[in-house]
């Protein structure tokens, strides 16, 4: 059932002020009564919305994959600089999210036989706004893709580096700063991955 106008903004207060406080003390550091201390909003109402903290986050970062999506299909860039875009603003995501909830849903992902789970869904969504991102403007020019670069294989292929590289930050326990790494983790790997398919390289 649809949410009336009053509801909505309950429900995105709640989501603001989880956003904000996660950021600032992680997400283990903050309870449902900090939330909605914050947003002014009884705890009852709390659970209206939401059954526990966890949902508030998969909330959140379906709405932001969503906004890193769109941001990423229409950044003025050429194709390895948009999936740039998309895979580090995916790990800036993780990293606010922390290592505990990037631990379950891998754990999730990888233990999972059902196709339609929730940790599945979103590795499809992943691979599918890789492979929008780099179809964009295929075929049209210097630094876009060639019309016949196999983009199946480059999004597998991207995914497993970046996968890789969430587990080995969760194996470490969170020891280094997942936005900074992936950046330069990132802008070595998309370019040796593309450049052999990529237009006037």
């Amino acid at each position: 059932m649809a949410l009336t106008k009053k509801a909505e903004r309950t429900k995105a207060k709640l989501l603001a002020s989880a956003r904000k406080l996660i950021g600032e003390r992680g997400f283990d550091r903050v309870s449902v009564e900090d939330i909605t201390r914050d947003s002014g909003v009884a705890k009852g109402t709390f659970y209206h919305y939401f059954k526990c903290k966890e949902d508030v986050v998969a909330e959140l970062s379906f709405q932001s994959s969503q906004t890193i999506l769109e941001e990423s299909v229409h950044f003025d860039g050429t194709a390895d600089e948009r999936c740039f875009h998309y895979v580090t603003a995916l790990c800036r995501d993780a990293d606010w999210a922390g290592v505990r909830l990037v631990r379950q849903w891998i754990r999730e992902a990888m233990e999972s036989e059902e196709e339609d789970s929730e940790a599945k869904a979103c590795l499809y969504d992943i691979y599918n706004a890789i492979v929008k991102i780099c179809a964009v403007r295929q075929g049209r020019g210097p630094g876009e893709l060639t019309e016949d670069a196999p983009l199946d294989t480059l999004a597998k292929l991207l995914m497993s580096h970046v996968f890789g590289a969430l587990t080995i930050w969760c194996m470490m326990n969170g020891s280094w700063n997942l936005s900074e790494q992936s950046v330069k983790y990132m802008e070595i790997d998309i370019k040796n991955l593309f450049k052999p398919y990529m237009i006037g390289k």
